[in-house]
């Protein structure tokens, strides 16, 4: 069940993000479409946690170093994300394009890890979206990484929903596509789930954790290219094991 309250105050928190300049409470009413009061609830709620703080009288609101401080100190727990961040940097880099990494959360996958492409025309995504385990490359990589009878498994359990006309709605023809994919040593997303956008994955498994590895892009631009983008992301994924081994991760 979603709470309501944390979910305004986590979107003003992206409000911030995105628009990098102080805000009035008139504008963060406007954007998040919410009552000047539950909005001015909220900032004295954060800002007596020193979170946000008061630019100047009647000149908007904006974020604190505590904000950062907080993330920061979190970040320090996660060593696996902590140890393989900069191999995502150079695979976009390398790459031109964004750079995923996700974790299943059921029939989905959540983006734990996200590296923008510095293209202006990219695939945007933000750390905790969602996305259906079975129309996205790094949801399908995922998937790859179990055994075939899990992986049966998995997909029977699975409500399918289609959300393009590529969507694979079938576990059959998706469980083929998937020992295509493991033969070929990457899995695809061809506008599966966002419209003329392509995915290319690869599983990363250490232990019990598993996670999806991909690229994302606009079709046109990734399609005719997907092989050399799969070797580089093939050798991403090399290096990010052998991290996670060396590191005992």
């Amino acid at each position: 069940m979603r709470i309501r309250q944390l979910d305004k105050a986590l979107d003003l928190l992206d409000l911030f993000a995105k628009d990098k300049q102080p805000l009035t409470l008139t504008s963060i009413a406007a954007e998040l479409d919410m009552p000047k009061s539950s909005v001015f609830n909220l900032i004295d709620t954060l800002s007596r946690r020193g979170l946000i703080y008061e630019t100047r009288q009647r000149g908007g609101y904006y974020p604190t170093p505590r904000l950062h401080e907080i993330a920061s100190a979190i970040m320090e727990g996660d060593v696996f994300l902590l140890n393989i961040h900069d191999e995502l940097e150079r695979l976009a880099s390398d790459t031109g394009e964004t750079v995923l990494l996700a974790a299943r959360q059921g029939a989905e996958v959540a983006y734990i890890d996200v590296v923008e492409s510095a293209s202006p025309i990219r695939y945007f995504a933000r750390y905790g979206e969602r996305r259906p385990l079975y129309t996205t490359s790094t949801g399908k990589a995922i998937l790859t990484s179990y055994d075939r009878a899990e992986r049966e498994k998995v997909l029977s359990s699975i409500e399918f929903v289609r959300h393009q006309e590529t969507t694979f709605t079938d576990p059959a023809r998706l469980m083929a596509e998937l020992d295509v994919s493991v033969e070929r040593g990457f899995t695809l997303d061809r506008a599966e789930f966002t419209p003329d956008v392509m995915g290319i994955g690869v599983p990363l498994v250490h232990g019990t954790r598993r996670f999806g590895l991909a690229i994302a892009g606009p079709l046109y631009r990734m399609d005719h290219q997907r092989h050399r983008l799969a070797r580089l992301l093939r050798a991403a994924a090399d290096r990010m094991q052998r991290i996670m081994e060396n590191a005992d991760l």
